[in-house]
């Protein structure tokens, strides 16, 4: 693992090299202003699948030598770049894949030196190169040494993992955000949320931001889930080559995150012929459990967990086409009972992954590459009965059928066409699916209060069929030039498209459900017009969601430029477009100008290479998330009847007459109209509550006019320095501040202050709860249509509400950073990589999505429905935590055995408390949802705190001595060796959502993961 910040390596030496002479450190950024006409420096491309190669040759006095011939040849492919060194001995090499190459510098008098070196994907990669010229007869020797050095042609920090050197070093978990997690400023987000299927990814937050605003790629494909923007689709680790994980001060052309940037290459074929067979194994015998909370079972858990991993690669035609596959056999098997539920649930699955790269290099100057991967998977859930008491597991209950994954492919062409011109082209295809069906869609979910409890009763145990299917559609053209004007640059631009379908949609299983109640009091039996004692059936009818398209594209310019030998700016421009459709593909959003600079600097301090200073601001904006259009033309009926029977056994429910004369007390801030069956209530009565009845609301109320998209605005200022050449360190402070955000607001209270303040009456007849809401940015003014006529109007009318009309703040999120760095290079024996960050995260706004109740509508959660709930939420945000401790390293003990370490410290959560709003009666409707517990005010982040989180992970890596056909490696990972039961997350609700005192407020919900072993070996042949 090498952080991005660069430190020294040590390289293999040539042959040729009679002695190691001392390292002379270069200055790695491109050659100073030079007079009259220089040749250009090649492009540098570095991108989201190739990097570059930078460097400067100095004889061992420390003088450039300019006018060396300079050959790249990849050690994997055989492909060969050339270049030449200009008058301050420096030269750049782009476009490379991620590898080993071999550089070769031949001198004027014929001598030549070689050296190895290693490029990163997605980086500007610099060496130093010290040679010295020894004349012998007639003969010329070059000795020389190579050394890894700062890089001055870039802003970014974070992290890139070479994935099969952590495989066999380290203790991490198998998965891409598994490697995110080891960046600084990066935390595991809540577990309140629920991204479907199991199988689907840990959500991260980074810089403090929310877990669904990092973007993920894979090989220049956007695989982010663009529903709700939380997670990727999941791709095995073993098909990675490298993960790239930048965490601020990314260049114009990344973009569509405000938190992280994700971005990870596969593995590709050689010239020579490898196999290999990984074997992974995590049993349950091997495996702690965690404590019981008030709502699982904890200590009756089960996980067992299995691969197969099979992989080949190699040349089709030597040096000219390569292939490389890999299938992947997964078995797992989860059992979690739930004391809230009365049930355990059972997941099994054992469906495959596979995935296919191509290179083909028409000429070493022009590369195509394809990738194709297949990563549908089915699960089988099974409920069954499960009783707390007598912790007995029964029989099957229920089943539902979890599906995600999908096929994604993509395909690339980068060429090189002369030393100062790179041009690249990609067009890919990103599929993913997120389904849950009931294993009986017939039969309608069923819950029973009639005596004293509220439980689910009958064999259907899923409320709903969900069905969501995404397809993202992609092409971005990218152009790379170098040239001296002033100054050396290296300018890159490029355009972006993405096009998006998200076909989603979610209806009661056996078409609605029933709740079933008694009449026990007058105020009961006036409402519903039966006498005392009758048993009614509450029938919903729900069925929203359906096809929504939208359009991402963006063009940027960013110029990397060497002013003097010293120092170098990077001066970018970005500027994103965002479009989104509604169910019936009417334009709802249409969010453009999203102009985004991207402005830096290097400084080399004293002239050596070994310190670096440097600063950069960015304005970073995230497309709204497709999820906002998912509803807005929503069927959603409530109808009461005489209840005549139910059949427990088989969930069939014999309903009696339609209570057609609902007394209006039940519809208070609810709204009714007519009964989609024709049914029509007596005078002053209501037949059935509709709070939707699938007509598509008109797009031209849903958004207020002039709506900025959401941004953030990043300023960083670092240092690095390298100790020797072994040791580098680094320190960083970053400030992230929210701009606009555009979140999803009920404005019904704010119409009626508009018609009041202008003397219109009758309106509180259509706007009286939530029936218009309109995407604007909280704390502004706003001009926009409504979504009905006014009384008295023909057509809907464009009126301005007020910030007093809203009443409503701008949304707030700062974060402060200092993060301090210490990295020892691998040198045979051990190496280690340390961070410590202290930060803040505060404000009334956590981002796009909603932590404190796992609510995942990205863009359109409760926090601005109404003004109340907004009350007292100004504080610590829920991805803040004040300290973080990441150390990790690796020991060879013996030539055949490797041992390794990841420890992590993490301050804890901080949390208020959530209950009824005493005063707001709309927000108070929403349940507990508002920061007031039993009527006092309590702010966000004041009430109490969970656990610090200590983790502790070894691995141990044996490579079999005795003979065997190519390498047999033994591993074993333990997880949590120290056993701990630190709690993660807690119960924030002070009062229940009908007012009581919840008894189990900061009750344990989570505790962090146990102790756990997992074997495995890998043989590569």
């Amino acid at each position: 693992m090498t952080d991005t910040k660069g430190k020294r390596s040590q390289l293999k030496r040539p042959a040729a090299a009679s002695r190691v002479i001392a390292s002379a450190l270069a200055i790695m950024a491109p050659a100073a202003v030079v007079a009259g006409v220089t040749a250009p420096l090649p492009a540098s491309a570095q991108s989201y699948t190739t990097g570059a190669l930078n460097g400067t040759l100095r004889n061992e006095t420390g003088a450039a030598i300019a006018g060396v011939d300079v050959s790249v040849t990849s050690l994997s492919q055989g492909f060969t770049r050339t270049s030449h060194t200009d008058a301050g001995g420096a030269f750049r090499i782009g476009a490379l894949p991620a590898g080993e190459y071999r550089v070769t510098f031949t001198l004027p008098e014929g001598g030549t030196l070689e050296e190895t070196v290693k490029v990163q994907v997605g980086a500007d990669t610099a060496y130093g190169f010290t040679a010295e010229t020894i004349r012998k007869l007639d003969q010329v020797v070059v000795n020389g040494t190579a050394s890894k050095e700062l890089t001055f042609a870039q802003t970014t920090s974070g992290i890139t993992v070479d994935v099969r050197e952590a495989l066999r070093t380290q203790p991490i978990g198998r998965s891409i955000e598994a490697v995110t997690l080891l960046a600084p400023t990066s935390v595991q987000a809540d577990s309140n949320f629920s991204v479907g299927a199991p199988t689907r990814n840990t959500n991260v937050t980074i810089g403090g931001s929310s877990p669904a605003e990092n973007a993920f790629y894979i090989n220049g494909l956007n695989i982010t889930n663009f529903d709700t923007y939380l997670g990727s689709a999941t791709v095995p680790f073993d098909f990675f080559q490298s993960v790239d994980v930048k965490t601020g001060g990314y260049p114009a052309e990344y973009g569509r995150a405000t938190g992280g940037v994700i971005n990870a290459v596969t593995r590709s074929g050689t010239n020579e012929w490898e196999f290999g067979v990984s074997g992974d194994w995590t049993p349950d015998e091997l495996r702690d459990t965690s404590p019981n909370t008030y709502r699982a079972f904890n200590e009756l858990n089960e996980r067992d967990a299995s691969s197969m991993t099979f992989t080949a690669g190699g040349p089709i035609v030597k040096d000219r086409l390569f292939i490389f596959g890999l299938y992947e056999a997964r078995d797992t098997r989860s059992l979690s009972p739930s004391i809230s539920l009365g049930s355990a649930v059972l997941d099994e699955s054992d469906d495959p992954f596979y995935g296919v790269k191509l290179d083909g290099y028409v000429t070493d100057a022009q590369h195509l590459e394809f990738t194709y991967f297949d990563s549908t998977r089915e699960i089988d859930r099974t409920s069954l009965a499960f009783d707390p008491s007598t912790q007995v597991i029964g029989q099957p209950v229920g089943g539902t059928t979890l599906r995600d994954g999908g096929e994604s492919w993509v395909g690339r062409y980068t060429g090189q066409f002369t030393d100062w011109m790179t041009l690249s082209a990609a067009y890919g295809v990103s599929k993913d699916r997120n389904h849950q069906e009931a294993l009986d869609p017939d039969t309608p979910f069923v819950v029973e209060t009639r005596f004293g409890t509220v439980a689910r009763v009958g064999p259907q145990t899923t409320v709903s069929n969900d069905i969501g299917d995404t397809e993202r559609k992609f092409y971005r053209f990218d152009a790379d030039f170098s040239f001296d004007l002033l100054g050396t640059h290296q300018l890159r631009f490029g355009l972006d498209n993405e096009q998006t379908t998200l076909e989603h949609v979610s209806a009661r299983t056996g078409t609605s459900d029933y709740r079933l109640f008694r009449v026990t009091d007058a105020v009961s039996a006036d409402t519903y017009g039966v006498p005392i004692g009758s048993d009614l059936a509450r029938v919903t009818t729900i069925r929203l969601g359906g096809k929504v398209e939208g359009e991402n594209e963006a063009f940027y310019i960013q110029d990397s430029w060497d002013i003097t030998d010293r120092l170098n700016l990077q001066l970018g421009l970005r500027n994103d477009r965002f479009k989104l459709d509604n169910l019936i593909g009417e334009n709802v959003l249409d969010l453009k100008d999203n102009w985004g600079p991207r402005v830096g600097f290097n400084y080399d301090v004293d002239g050596s290479g070994e310190t670096r200073f440097y600063g950069s601001y960015g304005r970073y904006f995230i497309p709204p998330a497709s999820n906002l259009s998912f509803r807005g033309a929503d069927l959603f009926v409530r109808e009461y009847f005489d209840l005549v029977s139910f059949d427990a056994a088989t969930g069939a429910v014999v309903l009696g007459d339609q209570r057609t004369n609902l007394n209006s007390n039940i519809v208070d801030d609810l709204g009714a109209s007519a009964c989609p069956n024709g049914a029509v209530g007596p005078a002053g009565s209501v037949a059935c509550l509709v709070f939707g009845n699938g007509s598509q609301e008109p797009p031209i109320s849903k958004t207020s006019r002039d709506l900025s998209a959401t941004y953030e605005d990043e300023f960083v200022l670092g240092v690095d320095r390298i100790l020797n050449d072994d040791w580098s360190v680094g320190a960083r402070f970053s400030w992230r501040t929210l701009g606009d955000v555009s979140e999803d607001v009920a404005i019904d209270y704010a119409i009626l202050k508009y018609c009041d303040r202008n003397g219109i009456t009758g309106c509180g007849d259509i706007w009286f709860g939530d029936y218009q809401y309109t995407v604007l940015n909280p704390g502004r003014a706003i001009d926009v249509y409504t979504r009905d006529p006014l009384p008295g109007q023909t057509t809907r009318q464009l009126i301005h509400l007020t910030e007093a009309d809203l009443a409503i703040p701008e949304a707030e999120r700062d974060y402060v950073g200092l993060e301090l760095s210490a990295s020892r290079a691998f040198d045979g024996v051990w190496s280690l990589d340390s961070s410590y960050v202290w930060s803040s995260s505060l404000g009334n706004y956590e981002g796009t999505v909603l932590s404190d109740i796992g609510q995942d509508d990205a863009g359109s959660t409760i926090l601005y429905d109404h003004p109340g709930l907004t009350d007292n939420q100004y504080g610590y945000l829920p991805n803040h935590r004040r300290h973080q401790l990441k150390v990790r390293g690796s020991y060879q003990v013996l030539d055949s055995l490797m041992v390794g370490a990841n420890l992590t410290v993490v301050s804890p959560k901080k949390y208020g408390c959530l209950g009824v709003h005493p005063t707001d009666g709309a927000s108070a409707a929403y349940g507990a949802d508002s920061r007031f517990c039993q009527g006092v005010a309590v702010r966000r982040g004041t009430a109490f705190e969970t656990d610090w989180l200590t983790n502790l992970d070894l691995a141990v890596r044996y490579d079999v001595p005795f003979k065997v056909p190519g390498k047999l490696t033994l591993r074993a990972d333990i997880f949590n060796v120290l056993g701990l039961e630190n709690v993660l997350t807690s119960n924030e609700a002070g009062d229940l959502p009908t007012g009581g005192v919840d008894p189990n407020y900061r009750q344990p919900l989570t505790y962090q993961s146990p102790r756990a072993i997992r074997l495995g070996f890998d043989w590569n042949f």
